[in-house]
């Protein structure tokens, strides 16, 4: 989850529209729907900041942003007076066609699924704000990264298996970016998860780092999550499963990428799966 706190002044209203449509892109949202999302949070936080807190900048505006298995839900907070919403007049009938108030609400509730109001007297008023999403089943893709090979590894649909899914050895990293953006495309992907190289002591090192930053930079061209997942020891059980089944070592150097990445998805997918 999300959460920003800030002071009650419209100038922070472009802020909070540009935190809105990053936390959007990051969820893999459409921008269809993430422009709905941000229209409704900035008329729920001008109403926070203007008729709620009445531009007291001592006060404090706050929003939180979470992504739900089939749904975004945002809630704008102020700590004003409170009000009854019942008693707000609709916009649209034709005594309140020309008033400039009296809007906010109504563009709310056009543009998302629900819109629910917590009124505290004395206390505030939170505007909770919900958007259902697509909640149909996506693959997740694992990626082993090294310098020369990318190790692939990709769930079932469900997101209970892992199955080795080849390589890709890229000339660069936008090739390798373009590569993964395609096997994205092609299969139906919507997390993608790369294995972070810690130290045996659990530090970020050399090679974690360089992990992080292609994984920052994939995000962004992807549009969805990229999670970073411990992979320490991951090669090495991946060399001791094909020790195992009798793979000759010429080939193991061909697969063993693979293989390590479907050991840290299913590790991955087991740790997402406890309740």
């Amino acid at each position: 989850m999300l959460e920003i706190s800030l002071p009650s002044s419209i100038e922070y209203l472009p802020l909070v529209d540009a935190v809105c449509q990053a936390f959007c892109k990051w969820a893999g949202i459409p921008d269809d729907a993430a422009n709905e999302i941000s229209i409704a949070v900035i008329e729920a936080a001008t109403n926070a900041i203007v008729h709620g807190n009445r531009s007291v900048k001592s006060k404090k505006m706050r929003a939180t942003f979470q992504k739900k298995l089939d749904e975004i839900v945002v809630k704008v907070m102020d700590e004003g007076e409170g009000f009854d919403p019942d008693s707000i007049p609709s916009p649209v009938d034709e005594a309140n066609l020309l008033k400039e108030t009296g809007r906010g609400i109504y563009i709310m509730k056009h543009v998302m699924d629900e819109v629910e109001f917590e009124i505290e007297p004395g206390k505030g008023t939170t505007v909770k704000l919900r958007k259902c999403i697509d909640a149909s089943p996506k693959r997740i893709l694992c990626i082993d990264y090294g310098e020369k090979r990318l190790g692939l590894a990709l769930s079932d649909e469900l997101g209970i298996t892992a199955q080795p899914f080849g390589k890709i050895e890229p000339r660069d990293m936008e090739d390798a970016i373009s590569a993964i953006e395609k096997i994205v495309t092609d299969n139906g992907v919507g997390e993608v998860v790369m294995g972070l190289p810690l130290t045996l002591r659990g530090k970020v090192g050399e090679a974690a780092s360089g992990v992080m930053a292609f994984a920052r930079k994939l995000s962004n061209r992807l549009g969805m999550p990229v999670v970073t997942w411990d992979e320490r020891l991951s090669t090495k059980q991946g060399e001791e499963v094909l020790k195992r089944g009798g793979v000759r070592r010429k080939q193991r150097k061909e697969v063993v990428d693979s293989v390590a990445a479907a050991i840290v998805l299913q590790s991955y997918l087991d740790a997402r799966g406890i309740k």
